[in-house]
């Protein structure tokens, strides 16, 4: 029977237990990197979210923002030259400058009196406005390609 136990029972048992190990490792290997990819995807659409937010302000308020709405949001998406390939940064810079081009001409326009200068300036925050009006409806095709689901499959 001790030949038994020395020579079967615990090199058995040792396997069993080497094996659960193992498994249990790999099991934790991935759910790491699921939690990985959860806590990306977050952090992605965040960023996904000050974007949207920041041109529904402009879309519904006819292009009327102020400063502190471009630093939040610019601080909501100051993160997404680590959680992007250059694409989005590159997008988002589009529609910082954009945006900024936008309160530089009204800044320059308001105090001038009625005239051809003035409406000239009115007439490109108005086509700057478009422009970035006209962004909210690809934005999810935009961002797609990081925050889809599919490729966890």
């Amino acid at each position: 029977m001790n030949e038994f136990i020395t020579l079967i029972l615990i090199p058995s048992v040792m396997a069993l237990l080497a094996a659960i190990v193992t498994w249990t490792a790999v099991q934790q290997h991935k759910l790491t990197k699921e939690k990985f990819k959860l806590d990306m995807f977050e952090k992605r659409f965040a960023v996904y979210k000050g974007v949207q937010e920041f041109l529904t302000i402009i879309s519904v308020q006819g292009g009327k923002f102020d400063l502190n709405q471009l630093f939040e949001f610019r601080r909501k998406t100051q993160d997404s030259t680590f959680l992007f390939g250059n694409d989005i940064p590159q997008y988002i810079d589009y529609i910082d400058k954009k945006a900024s081009e936008i309160m530089a001409t009204k800044e320059e326009y308001e105090p001038l009196p009625v005239g051809k200068q003035k409406h000239e300036m009115v007439e490109e925050a108005s086509r700057l406005f478009g422009e970035l009006r006209d962004e909210l409806p690809r934005l999810k095709e935009v961002f797609a390609p990081y925050l889809s689901f599919d490729k966890w499959k």
